[in-house]
């Protein structure tokens, strides 16, 4: 498959469906002309700021209509575009546009115009107002001429110092990509993708730019509807949406409102999951109720390596399967299982899992240390000069030639199909005042999103609600422990280190003069039960609001998911956040159950 630039295959469909409509949002709708006229006026206004080829653009904006054309428009003039992700703590987003040093930034809807914003950090960037920019005449910037190795991308992972990790990605990865996918499930004019990922993550490339590419549209729902499963399963309903990608835990709640809404998802063609393992037991339950008319695509792929680079298309008999497996890698991409020599182990054995492909990022931005350890020289090929990616994580190949996931080799995990790295979590747990040490492990809940749970020396003297707050202005939401525990002493090993084997054991009960309220009516132990699966609080109180006991946004998808099984009640995500106590909840979930009673009283 020889190089096409992505901003040329979504130019073609420009040209082919100017009348189209390509980007559907909450509060903006583009057709594929007025696209067009946007990027180009983003292309001119970097020009005119002075940007060129190579540049690195941050995209701040609210709006996926914006993003789509900022986008486009960086691409267009051969630019780095490195999108951000408005919601997340303000700290965060300094850090990464510290770290990012962009020379220039699009600001858009949502976006940063104070002077004290994350901008602040970066105080030689130069904005644009990506709003503001106009339509370009056809030389107002200078054509570039792309090459498949061209830096195209930016995003950042967690990084174990603390400090976040920028992954400067290249331009044949993208098309390389998207057109695979395109091709594999035939995706063309007729299809509505949804956009439900964060615009920090690589994955919003392909959300972005695969309809974008076939003359599809881009769907983005409101951000309140993407954070509430049953919301969110509605409007995948009533927008005939094609094409999803998601994390299992967001697919999880999904399929529940799906069965318990009597949702069809008639016009849904595909799920692609990734980013965490795929339990059978979800996708027996998806089969069960949808059969085999929608295909569920489980993918593979590191950002180190841009979006995916296995894939295995799931069957009802992978349900009978211990875990579902990752496939076979694409076109283009060789997977090597290697012992701790670098050597390749026996069929069946388990290895790393190193990657071959020319579409692996460029390295980490402005880290020639942690790019050289990561990208290895291919030394398996002598003489060919190539390089391998080692991804960090296990597996091994199944009898039928299926690759299988078998976790981290390092302190890295993902949660929501965010990376996180325990060590940038340790860090910001020393920096809390009290804290001297800390120690981070990752829970996994039978039934509900994995959770990390954090264990801090000394016990006395440590506000654990302050500290947890503290961690909520400094990292991503996924990196925020559920569960912080002050111990007097953190377990070693005999050599010395953090036995974290040790501290996988259920957190320790709450302290006697530390009360709690429990349960008074079976709603709220109802309530409480659900709470208590999938959060780590020691102890249940009916008082204590659902984040003080260590609720982040996807336990409460869970959380809301459970309900809805349990009583057949369907809770809007901002019913939950105005009741965030057990008792205020189960108030609401029995007027529900009230008004729904007098309703089938009435019909009868």
């Amino acid at each position: 498959m020889a190089f096409e630039a992505i901003q040329s295959i979504v130019g073609r469909a420009i040209e082919h469906y100017p009348d189209r409509v390509a980007v559907e949002a909450p509060s903006s709708r583009l057709s594929y002309a007025e696209l067009d006229e946007h990027a180009d006026g983003v292309a001119a206004a970097l020009h005119r700021a002075g940007a060129e080829a190579g540049s690195v653009v941050a995209v701040l904006t609210d709006d996926r209509a914006e993003l789509a054309a900022a986008m486009v428009g960086v691409l267009r003039l051969g630019a780095v575009v490195a999108p951000l992700d408005l919601s997340a703590p303000r700290l965060r987003l300094a850090a990464v546009l510290a770290d990012a040093g962009p020379t220039h930034a699009l600001v858009g809807a949502g976006g940063d115009r104070r002077a004290d914003g994350p901008l602040s950090t970066v105080p030689d960037t130069v904005r644009v107002d990506l709003g503001a920019a106009k339509s370009a005449t056809p030389d107002s910037y200078p054509a570039h001429v792309a090459a498949p190795d061209d830096p195209s991308h930016l995003f950042h992972t967690s990084g174990s110092t603390g400090r976040p990790k920028g992954i400067l990605g290249r331009l044949s990865s993208i098309d390389h990509y998207v057109r695979w996918q395109a091709g594999l499930l035939g995706a063309g004019p007729g299809w509505r993708v949804g956009q439900l990922v964060s615009p920090a993550f690589d994955a919003v490339l392909r959300d972005v730019l695969l309809p974008l590419s076939v003359g599809g549209t881009l769907c983005a729902p409101a951000a309140d509807t993407r954070s509430d499963p049953s919301a969110l399963a509605r409007w995948l309903d009533r927008e005939r949406i094609s094409l999803i990608h998601c994390v299992p835990s967001v697919f999880r709640p999904l399929l529940t409102a799906a069965v318990t809404g009597g949702l069809g998802f008639e016009s849904l063609r595909c799920v692609a999951l990734s980013g965490e393992r795929l339990p059978p037991a979800d996708v027996a339950r998806w089969f069960d109720h949808f059969c085999d008319r929608v295909t569920l695509l489980n993918l593979y792929g590191p950002s180190e390596t841009t979006m995916t680079k296995t894939f295995h298309v799931v069957t009802r008999s992978d349900t009978d399967r211990a875990s579902i497996p990752i496939g076979r890698p694409m076109p283009q991409t060789e997977v090597l299982l290697l012992d701790e020599a670098g050597d390749p182990v026996p069929d069946g054995h388990v290895g790393e899992i190193n990657l071959r492909t020319p579409h692996r990022a460029l390295g980490y931005h402005r880290q020639p240390q942690a790019t050289s350890r990561a990208f290895v020289p291919d030394r398996l090929r002598e003489g060919a000069g190539g390089v391998l990616y080692r991804t960090g994580d296990f597996g091994r190949l199944l009898p039928d030639g299926a690759l299988e996931f078998l976790g981290r080799r390092d302190h890295q995990v993902k949660i929501g199909g965010v990376r996180v790295e325990l060590e940038e979590v340790e860090s910001a747990l020393r920096e809390c005042p009290g804290v001297t040490e800390a120690a981070v492990v990752l829970g996994d809940p039978e039934d509900g999103p994995p959770l990390l749970h954090a264990f801090v020396e000394p016990a006395t003297g440590i506000d654990t609600d302050a500290v947890r707050a503290r961690l909520t202005e400094r990292l991503p939401a996924a990196a925020v422990p559920a569960g912080i525990v002050a111990a007097d002493r953190i377990p070693r090993t005999i050599s010395g280190k953090i036995d974290r084997a040790a501290l996988r054991a259920p957190a320790p009960a709450a302290a006697p003069d530390q009360p709690t309220d429990g349960p008074r009516n079976p709603t709220e132990q109802a309530v409480a039960d659900i709470w208590s699966s999938v959060l780590p609080a020691p102890a249940v109180d009916v008082h204590r609001t659902f984040q003080e006991s260590g609720g982040g946004s996807l336990a409460v998808i869970t959380v809301l998911s459970r309900i809805e099984e349990e009583f057949g009640v369907s809770l809007p995500l901002l019913t939950f956040l105005r009741n965030p106590t057990i008792e205020a909840l189960a108030g609401v979930v029995e007027e529900a159950l009230l008004d729904t009673t007098s309703d089938d009283l009435l019909k009868d």
